[in-house]
């Protein structure tokens, strides 16, 4: 009688099972984060450290941290290759040549992953509870498409009280007659409404991408603002409102005609109401060369005037006339 083979049993078991388990890791997909957090970054080795750690010490910690090194050339990628190893929430992506913010932001846009985008720059820094607060509050209002906050500033010479505080909702109007009132690298964004719309940083708009971003976004949904400070803000003399802030001011002109178009018809009342609604600076001198009282114009309706540029004086509004911004002492025919 033929002896029966015992060997080979023991010898396919084995390697069906590891077919097997290989199979289950090949089709495996990673988990999709709730938040992808999106940071550009160049030339910041001073400053991004901390920012990284701000965001790596939140207390909400579903989140990817999606990074563009935007072709620096001091040691900001060594920095964040050094926090890339040692937490794998950072997915990096080191670029060799710098193409500029907006160009940035959206190779970022195409990597993130998540239900919510939280914006991030390199040399600010975000309070602890900013994405359990943010990601809470666009949980409960499904109509919010972008939500911010306000921002402190920081940096020297800056004063210890020093605060940028947005109006709590931004409707296309409010856009048109106030400008940007949404601290861009304090949002969180709902992604679903950037792939639903194909909405994008325009680089037409350097300077002022992120107004033209906003501007586009409600069209489709509401942009609120939480009415207390997420983030601490780096202020300095390279900051792009110091340094380029005669193009942004023209880039703010261009999106507010291209707001009115989508509004109007008639270009001539585009003009009359660009021309009412254009911030207007008028100084009154003492002695010829001491500036005392400044009027400013921050909307067809709303007038203040500052005494020695600062402290506010007069506010008139809606036909009236108030003192510190309090006191009714008057009315306008």
């Amino acid at each position: 009688m033929p002896k029966i083979p015992t060997t080979k049993p023991t010898t396919r078991a084995p390697r069906v099972a590891v077919r097997t388990r290989r199979a289950k890791i090949a089709t495996r997909t990673p988990r999709t984060p709730r938040v992808s957090v999106l940071m550009s970054a160049y030339n910041s080795e001073k400053y991004i450290a901390a920012a990284i750690e701000s965001i790596l010490t939140q207390t909400f910690t579903d989140f990817e941290f999606v990074i563009i090194n935007d072709g620096s050339t001091d040691r900001t990628p060594e920095i964040v290759a050094e926090y890339a190893a040692r937490d794998k929430r950072i997915k990096f992506i080191d670029n060799r040549t710098n193409a500029g913010l907006i160009a940035a932001l959206n190779q970022g846009l195409d990597f993130c992953r998540g239900e919510y985008i939280a914006r991030m720059d390199s040399d600010d820094i975000s309070l602890p509870t900013r994405f359990q607060i943010q990601t809470e509050y666009l949980d409960a209002h499904p109509e919010c498409g972008v939500v911010g906050a306000w921002i402190k500033k920081f940096g020297p010479g800056v004063k210890s009280d020093e605060y940028f505080k947005y109006p709590e909702q931004m409707k296309i109007l409010d856009f048109l007659v106030h400008g940007n009132q949404v601290a861009h690298p304090c949002t969180m964004i709902r992604r679903e409404i950037l792939t639903r719309h194909n909405i994008k940083y325009n680089p037409e708009y350097k300077y002022a991408e992120d107004y033209a971003f906003w501007v586009e976004i409600v069209k489709y949904a509401e942009i609120h603002n939480i009415q207390t400070v997420l983030l601490n803000y780096r202020w300095a003399d390279e900051n792009v409102s110091v340094v380029h802030r005669k193009a942004q001011l023209q880039c703010t002109e261009r999106i507010r005609r291209h707001i009115l178009s989508d509004l109007l018809t008639n270009d001539t009342d585009i003009e009359k109401i660009l021309n009412i609604t254009r911030e207007t600076i008028e100084r009154f001198y003492l002695f010829g060369f001491l500036p005392i009282i400044r009027r400013k114009q921050y909307s067809i309706v709303k007038t203040k005037y500052y005494l020695f540029e600062k402290i506010p004086l007069l506010r008139e509004q809606d036909g009236k006339i108030y003192l510190f911004e309090k006191i009714k002492i008057g009315g306008l025919k």
